[in-house]
């Protein structure tokens, strides 16, 4: 038997925060300006990149050698082959990434193609498609791994949601304190690169243990290993090309990965260096994994244990603690710098290419009023964006906890992330590459990997699955096109990318390109784009300052190149017309026109200026528009683009700010008009041009902005600047000085007006206690007087019965039946009272479950069927085969309270009119229904169907309800004028109305005063099932009248109550044995035989409670009593404590008022 060593939980779970806390302090050094040269070294950045090396890397890959007998995962192979190979797509990445300032993959590759939000967009969410799994998987290695380390072996869910909690919590510490996702995060390379180092000396160790201390060296454990009953099945070939793709992708592609390569690179030296420094730690992480493998197997023979835990189980199952602990905080480091990583990158994605354009149409940051202001809103955003990811991540794990081996969930995210390659690649090298065959393919080839991966792992049960959609063969998911060769994993790379490139390439090559694109690929395809302005002539400037401006401005651009000369003439000539078409286009599309009237040998310049043109047309059209509804709002509105230029404005921005006449025109520095603010002291400080670099900065930086500013005139002014998509700034500015004055004036009547306000609060909140607790005392009340009534009601019912048994009078036992028929009555309205008081106090609970309605139905149909025989009443009842959904309890108290009403208050002797419908008229032949004829009182049970309920309806032709009393009838103790002398408290229909809403069904009635009444209870109609053969269907049998023949201890606080059943069960052969406390029962025991049976009262004095007495004497007085005495515990309290109570001490229950026939029952089931 195989000794395992576990450690203490809090020891381990300590452990766990202080390297999670270690791993913060590390990255708030790193924060530090003094260490930031250390994070900006080289080999930190190279480090960081083993973020590649998760939990997989840390115990997959060793069940993964376990099972291949490989040295080096391919997956591994694919990702150094990318490094050293693809080095030049590396490079020219890097340098677009740092030139465009982008922020992920998602912005590198929408901005490629004409910076589309769609394609940015799906990028984002094929990401956190991709990625949760990969996430979930760490989760569950930590989780595993605490569990084998404690030895708890639990299920994991506890393990599991707590990991998740803390990994929420230190994501959001280390990836949103600050707004810039293109900032370099120094103190998170630092914590990534500590992380990596752990893990390699957690690995290291284990392996050399594994090695040189459980066996002798590499060649001992070699020879060993021929040994091995085990047999290792190498992968397929098409398995390991695919690995090696796949991770020649993933390398380059995974959203982690891609943001530790890119957008925390420093400078392309780092990135040279992590060309040998990766592979070179992908090497050194590797070295063990095959010894640590085989060593596994030759511990564990037989697979008893899972080859995945392998590098955590040889320390323990060997008693090595310290290094279980270090193997332990090695998987963690692993795991947890993955989570991290992950976590903060997609929360970027997904707050600004999801969310922040969803926020942005919203009504409220469109407003004229108000500028929301979104710094604090997207870190927040993002802070969300962690939880739920991870979260998310959590509950995929819960679902994919059956699946045993860690490697198969990699390369399922591995797949999927790989669908961003053909566009990534195409990117960079394919100039006739479009948006929509981008977007195309990528969701294509997520489609189809969704339909040949994940589908068929979510449901391998599935029919579909092994026939193929609707029973097509071809369209197997795990054999697409009949394609059987490969694996599961190789068929799907295979046939996604498949799908993905050919309908990239396709569509590309059919669909036309967009100017924008043209100028995009540009960017990404040519190796200087920048320096291509520089090839337009003075007459190309001269052209498109004629185009766009006047030929003036073309003029004095000719005027100007006689004036310059040098080498930088071209330049200079450019710069001019830059700054010129700024102040007319906007930078955004100055650089777009430049950028392609420069490749003339492409696209001509005419016809780039007349495409322009066209588009300036419509353009302007739409600005006349625009200008139109700017000039007629009350604010004053001012627009400046990226180069700080004003390019749009209003007049009442002029009037606002009394700027003189012609003093505001396009193209004005923004320094101009602070300055000339400055001068005239509406701007005051000290250092003028401080002030105005301090504005600049401000704006450049995109801070959104909001203050009052007071004007000579004494306006007071509301300025809110807010920065756009893109770059620029807008401003609104807003006269408030009425507002201010009338904010003065209402601030001093809302000082009373507050304290008015808080007085009658606090007068309705009394008023409202005083409600809810009468209302309360009135429930208790009613169950508490129901309770005390009961007990000597109880005691009666008992002699009646025992009367009419012994009696031998006619006369003598007429008198005890209307006894009895009176308690009968009284019954019944105390019945009435004590379920108004449980369904007031919400004691009652709902036992809903599916039945046929005839079930419910014909049991009250027999019960009534006498009663109609009786009291000379026509009742009727139709069949109905339907099923309902539904407490079956509560619905039948609902329709027997409608039936009785109908009995109780149908009159006779009178000449009447039926106002039954004719769908709901009995089957039976009437003979001229529509005249008059002597009265028969009617009364008829039925149920009608709709397309999703059924109507149970009570027809009765009685005297009707007026109109006015519809409402009150429903209320408890209401009752009609003409019913007055009918005995009754007007409960039944108070109850009803309470069950229907505790139900959640509808109650209606229908009814013409004179004519009859119809009340109906609409209830859900599910389909009809195989009807269930009840037990309890079957007829009672009846009770014999044999003697018991046994000793019975009753305990009751009340005389009347114990000599009630004292007599009783003498009269079935018992010897009986009273008592009314735990004094008085002990020495009854002690001076009786050892009871059978045990009948006692729930309360009983000094609030002293049956259960619990009856407990005590079974616990402490077995010489007289024997612990397997059966115990009967009767109450008339009908709250659902008191059931709990007796049913957890394992004792049965009976209601009060007790019935001879149901107590004797009970007493031969309990006493067979």
């Amino acid at each position: 038997m195989q000794a395992w060593l576990s450690i203490d939980t809090w020891l381990i779970s300590s452990i766990s925060i202080a390297y999670l806390a270690m791993l913060f302090v590390v990255a708030q050094w790193g924060q530090n300006r003094a260490i930031k040269k250390l994070s900006q070294k080289p080999w930190v950045y190279s480090l960081s990149l083993g973020v590649c090396c998760t939990s997989w890397a840390f115990y997959g890959t060793v069940g993964q050698a376990a099972t291949t007998g490989a040295w080096l995962a391919p997956i591994y192979i694919g990702s150094i082959i990318c490094l050293v190979l693809a080095w030049p797509m590396l490079m020219r990445t890097l340098h677009i990434i740092k030139s465009q300032n982008l922020t992920s993959i998602a912005d590198f590759i929408a901005c490629r193609f004409d910076r589309s939000p769609k394609i940015a967009a799906s990028v984002a969410i094929v990401s956190l498609l991709g990625t949760i799994p990969y996430i979930a998987l760490q989760l569950r290695a930590i989780s595993t791994s605490f569990d084998l380390l404690t030895g708890t072996f639990q299920s994991g869910i506890s393990t599991a949601f707590v990991v998740t909690i803390v990994l929420i919590i230190f994501s959001i510490l280390f990836g949103t304190r600050q707004l810039s996702a293109s900032k370099h995060n120094q103190g998170l390379v630092l914590a990534i690169a500590f992380s990596s180092i752990v893990k390699l000396f957690a690995l290291t160790a284990v392996g050399i243990f594994a090695t040189f201390y459980v066996f002798d060296g590499f060649s001992d454990l070699l020879s060993q290993s021929q040994n091995i009953t085990e047999t290792t099945h190498a992968d397929s070939t098409y398995l390991v090309i695919s690995q090696v793709i796949l991770g020649a992708i993933t390398i380059y592609a995974l959203p982690q990965e891609f943001h530790m390569m890119m957008i925390e690179n420093n400078h392309h030296q780092e990135l040279k260096s992590a060309r040998w420094m990766v592979p070179l730690y992908l090497l050194l992480i590797n070295i063990f994994v095959l010894p640590i493998a085989l060593a596994g197997q030759l511990s564990f023979p037989g697979g008893s244990v899972g080859a995945d835990t392998y590098v955590l189980t040889l320390p323990l199952f060997y008693q090595q603690a310290w290094l279980g602990i270090l193997v332990y905080i090695g998987g963690l480091a692993a795991a947890t710098a993955m989570v991290i990583v992950a976590a903060i990158v997609l929360s970027t994605m997904i707050s600004t290419e999801i969310l922040t354009p969803l926020l942005l149409r919203l009504p409220k940051f469109n407003s004229q009023q108000k500028t929301p202001q979104l710094a604090g809103m997207l870190l927040n955003l993002r802070r969300i964006s962690i939880a739920v990811i991870l979260l998310s991540a959590f509950a995929f794990e819960r679902f994919i906890n059956q699946q045993n081996h860690l490697a198969s969930i990699g390369l399922l995210s591995f797949v999927l992330l790989s669908q961003f390659a053909p566009a990534a690649v195409g990117a960079l090298y394919w100039r006739s590459a479009t948006t929509q065959g981008a977007f195309v393919g990528l969701i294509m080839g997520s489609i189809v990997w969704l339909y040949t991966l994940l589908l068929p792992v979510t449901f391998p049960d599935a029919q579909w699955v092994h026939l193929g959609l609707f029973g097509i063969t071809w369209l197997t998911p795990t054999a697409l096109f009949g394609l059987t060769d490969l694996d599961n994993i190789s068929h799907g790379v295979f046939y996604s990318l498949a799908a993905n490139i050919g309908c990239f390439v396709i569509i590309s090559l059919v669909k036309e390109q967009s100017i924008g694109e043209v100028l995009q690929a540009d960017l990404f395809v040519n190796r200087k784009p920048v320096q291509s302005e520089r090839h337009l002539s003075v007459d190309d400037l001269a052209s498109l300052l004629n185009r766009f401006i006047n030929k003036d401005e073309a003029d004095a651009l000719l005027a100007e190149s006689k004036k310059i000369a040098g080498k930088d003439q071209q330049q200079q000539l450019v710069d001019y017309t830059r700054l010129k078409l700024s102040g007319v286009l906007g930078s955004a599309s100055t650089r777009m026109v430049m950028s392609a009237a420069s490749r003339t040998q492409h696209v001509p310049l005419e016809d780039v200026v007349s495409i322009v043109d066209e588009a300036s047309q419509i353009f302007e059209f739409n600005r006349e528009l625009l200008q139109s509804g700017v000039e007629n709002i009350e604010q004053g509105i001012s627009v400046v683009d990226a180069d700080m230029r004003l390019v749009a404005w209003n007049q009442r921005y002029i009037e606002l700010l009394n700027y003189p006449k012609h003093f505001v025109k396009a193209g004005l520095h923004v320094e101009q008009l602070i300055r000339f603010n400055i001068d005239r002291g509406i701007i005051v400080g000290n250092e003028a041009q401080e002030l105005i670099e301090k504005r600049l900065e401000h704006m450049r930086g995109g801070s959104p902005h909001h203050f009052q500013r007071t004007m000579l005139d004494g306006k007071v002014l509301e300025i809110r600047g807010q920065a756009m998509p893109g770059g620029g700034f807008v401003s609104t500015f807003t006269d408030i000085t009425a507002h201010i004055e009338a904010e003065k004036a209402l601030q001093l009547a809302n000082e009373t007006l507050e304290k008015r306000v808080e007085s009658r609060t606090k007068e309705l909140e009394k008023a409202k206690a005083e409600a809810e607790a009468a209302n309360s005392s009135k429930t208790r009340f009613l169950a508490a007087a129901s309770h005390d009534l009961m007990q000597p009601f109880n005691a009666l019912t008992l002699f009646t019965e025992m009367l009419k048994q012994r009696v031998k009078s006619t006369e003598l036992h007429d008198l005890a039946t209307n006894i009895e028929d009176s308690l009968n009555v009284v019954e019944s309205l105390l019945s009435d009272l004590v379920e108004i008081s449980r369904l007031d106090s919400n004691s009652l609970k709902t036992e809903k479950s599916q039945f046929a309605i005839d079930d419910l139905l014909s049991t009250l149909v027999n019960e009534f069927k006498a009663l109609s025989v009786q009291q000379g009443i026509d009742f009727n009842y139709q069949v109905s085969s339907c099923f309902v959904h539904s407490d079956q309890r509560l619905l039948r108290r609902i329709i027997q309270n409608f039936l009785s009403n109908a009995f109780h208050y149908s009159p006779s002797g009178k000449t009447h009119h039926q106002v039954m419908p004719d769908d709901a008229k009995p089957h039976h032949k009437t003979k001229n229904p529509h005249k008059h004829s002597e009265f028969v009182p009617k009364v008829l049970l039925g149920v009608r169907r709709t397309e999703n309920a059924l109507l149970i309806q009570v027809w009765d032709n009685g005297p009707g309800i007026p109109v006015d009393k519809r409402q009150a009838i429903f209320c408890e103790f209401e009752r009609l004028e003409l019913t007055r002398e009918i005995p009754g408290l007007g409960l039944g229909l108070a109850i009803c109305d309470r069950i229907s809403k505790l139900l959640n069904v509808k109650i209606s009635l229908h009814s013409e005063v004179g004519k009859g009444t119809c009340f109906s209870v609409e209830i859900p109609r599910v389909s009809q099932q195989k009807k269930p053969v009840h037990l309890l269907d079957i007829a009672e049998e009846e009770i014999s009248r044999d003697n018991l023949n046994m000793t019975v201890l009753v305990i009751d606080n009340d005389d009347l109550m114990l000599k009630a059943i004292s007599s009783l069960l003498s009269g079935w052969g018992c010897h009986v044995i009273t008592a009314k406390d735990q004094p008085s029962a002990i020495q009854q025991l002690a001076d009786n035989p050892q009871p059978k049976l045990i009948i006692a009262d729930y309360h009983l004095e000094d609030d002293k409670n049956g259960v619990d007495l009856v407990q005590y004497l079974l616990a402490q007085h077995t010489d007289s009593i024997n612990k397997q005495t059966t115990c009967v515990i009767c109450s008339a309290d009908p709250s659902e404590a008191v059931r709990q109570h007796t049913s957890s001490a394992q004792f049965s229950f009976v209601r009060k008022p007790l019935k001879a026939i149901a107590l004797k029952r009970i007493i031969k089931q309990l006493m067979p």
